[in-house]
């Protein structure tokens, strides 16, 4: 049996993959101060914008930028459409160890062993359930993806899904074939960088294989552990593998939480916890779910009025600092901003060119 408390004692995590919302008080980089650095960075930037009243933003709206997490935003959408068509139940209850087994102990910022612990689940401090025959409802481990950031949960719908669920999810949006390849595959190919693809269709079909063997090979998860404490631990030195994850639009995000927020459902509820006390005047909910790799904030939102009227947006930033990937609280003020209020808007317009 694998000792992880001896293999991973002296790991460091090998990069955050969750973006909260945080407490004002972390925002240390004011919105203003956002919005200065994205004028000077256009070039880094993929934007769309609707605030609902006709007013739009495109800045690179079409070009592929990194995603992060914020792809997740798929996978609730297909998982609100099981749901929806009775494919899947809510309150089915799923073997932990199942979910277990798709997270490589590092990579996600604590965010599955928060979500476990946040279910009641004891476990190590690596995030793996003490007993993994212990059970949570399937609905939970949705809400750990989109509040948490849980890596291991996309994986598990995919899994259950399958990619044509996910695909057709993203077509109902307006996103033609999201990238939605294994995040644990993309983990395991930052740890084992000589296996890693170079091309979009190798590291998925190199990622699928990798997370396989993962799952089923103990002697392969014991190489893995082995080879932890030596992954890239600064954002420099995890850049070129984080420029090669998955990618889309500003366009395309911002159409599927426009599509979510549009449709209702089991997605659009989960999407709407983070920000329920962030709500706007006037305003009925703001979907919300970010992501951030190294040098890497992205984020994707709506807000629902009680007119009726639904906006959208995507914000895609690379080449950021590690100061500021720690504190996104402006960052996300800015968004939020710049769906609800003409100030805010005009900010983020003047910022970037418009």
């Amino acid at each position: 049996m694998l000792n992880r408390r001896k293999l991973l004692a002296s790991v460091a995590v090998a990069g955050s993959v969750a973006l909260l919302p945080p407490p004002r008080a972390r925002a240390a980089t004011p919105a203003g101060e956002w919005l200065d650095w994205l004028a000077a960075h256009r070039g880094n930037v993929g934007a769309a914008v609707d605030d609902g009243t006709g007013r739009r933003i495109r800045h690179r709206a079409d070009v592929p930028m990194v995603l992060a997490s914020t792809v997740k935003v798929v996978h609730a959408a297909a998982y609100g459409q099981a749901v929806a068509e009775g494919r899947l139940d809510p309150a089915e209850r799923i073997r932990v160890g199942d979910w277990d087994i798709r997270h490589p102990w590092v990579s996600d910022g604590g965010a599955h062993r928060q979500s476990l612990l946040a279910l009641g689940v004891p476990c190590d401090e690596f995030g793996i359930a003490h007993d993994p025959e212990q059970r949570v409802a399937l609905d939970d481990l949705v809400r750990s993806m989109i509040l948490y950031s849980d890596n291991a949960a996309p994986d598990y719908l995919r899994h259950r899904l399958g990619d044509g669920a996910l695909h057709r999810a993203g077509a109902a949006g307006g996103w033609w074939r999201p990238d939605i390849r294994s995040l644990q595959g993309e983990t395991l190919q930052l740890i084992l960088p000589e296996l890693a693809g170079r091309t979009p269709a190798q590291r998925r079909a190199i990622g699928d294989r990798l997370a396989a063997k993962f799952i089923h090979s103990e002697a392969f998860r014991t190489e893995v552990a082995h080879r932890i404490p030596s992954t890239p631990a600064t954002s420099d030195a995890q850049w070129p593998w984080t420029r090669g994850t998955g990618r889309g639009t500003a366009e395309q995000l911002a159409s599927m939480h426009r599509a979510v927020a549009h449709t209702g459902g089991i997605a659009r509820d989960h999407l709407e916890v983070a920000f329920a006390s962030k709500v706007p005047d006037g305003a009925v909910a703001v979907g919300f779910k970010g992501g951030s790799l190294p040098k890497t904030l992205t984020t994707g939102m709506s807000v629902r009025w009680r007119d009726g009227r639904i906006g959208s947006l995507a914000l895609l930033l690379t080449g950021i600092s590690d100061e500021q990937a720690a504190a996104p609280g402006g960052f996300l003020e800015a968004g939020l901003a710049a769906l609800s209020t003409p100030a805010g808007f005009d900010g983020l317009a003047r910022a970037l060119g418009g």
